[in-house]
């Protein structure tokens, strides 16, 4: 059995209300932050309709539903028979804007961004290069299932970006520091594979085969003007120093 202690507090900015929520559960603290619009609802995505005999039980209602079943809520202006109805949904205007309508007798509260990437990270497209966001078991926890592009490193991060970083490296230094990410050299069909999933960095790198190329999707005057994998075709002397490309699993 789960219980309650909630604080609501509501302050008005000019014509734009931001209502602040806490619930204190015996798993911890969930806090969101709603901004109102006035006039306005979310049209679909209601999870649940409720008669509520006080304005504020709205969004402890959607606090106590969860993020599944309430991202943010419409509430009638006037009571009818004493009662207020307050619609639950399970979207937000930020996700969905195209819902959103004039409705004279309701006022609209949403999450704010910052409380929505805070609950639902994924919402905020932290992967990168074509990496896919997956919800972790618990709220505010994710992980990205990086795409082929960025199995081309030099060095990828938990959110699939890809470093900038210019290595000043021989060929044998170049696989010695693939060894240390945990990778080998990369292979130029690995590389065209990044290419053709979008990466495109201006800078020579070492290849397995002892050429040293880079990939490009637009031509730029100061990295040859060509689009490809733009580089050496043949092997070349290996005590030059390039970049490192390696790949990943």
């Amino acid at each position: 059995m789960s219980f309650f202690k909630s604080i609501v507090v509501l302050t008005s900015y000019f014509t734009t209300a931001f209502l602040s929520l806490a619930l204190a559960q015996h798993l911890g603290l969930q806090y969101r932050n709603f901004y109102k619009l006035e006039n306005r609802s979310l049209v679909g995505n209601v999870t649940d309709t409720k008669k509520v005999k006080d304005y504020f039980e709205c969004p402890f209602l959607c606090l106590e539903r969860g993020p599944s079943a309430c991202l943010s809520f419409n509430v009638g202006k006037t009571t009818y028979n004493g009662y207020y109805t307050c619609e639950l949904s399970n979207s937000e205007r930020y996700l969905d804007p195209h819902r959103m309508q004039q409705r004279a007798s309701y006022d609209y509260y949403g999450m704010t961004t910052e409380s929505l990437f805070s609950l639902l990270p994924c919402t905020s497209s932290p992967c990168k290069y074509g990496g896919t966001c997956i919800h972790g078991p618990r709220s505010g926890e994710f992980s990205c299932q990086c795409g082929v592009e960025i199995t081309i490193l030099p060095f990828i991060d938990d959110t699939c970006n890809v470093a900038i970083g210019v290595y000043r490296l021989n060929f044998n230094d170049a696989r010695r520091l693939c060894e240390i990410l945990g990778a080998t050299q990369a292979t130029y069909h690995q590389l065209q594979a990044a290419w053709e999933a979008g990466l495109q960095k201006c800078a020579l790198g070492w290849l397995a085969d002892g050429t040293a190329r880079y990939p490009m999707r637009t031509a730029s005057p100061g990295c040859g003007n060509y689009i490809g994998i733009v580089g050496s075709s043949a092997p070349i002397n290996k005590n030059t120093k390039y970049n490192a490309w390696c790949y990943k699993e």
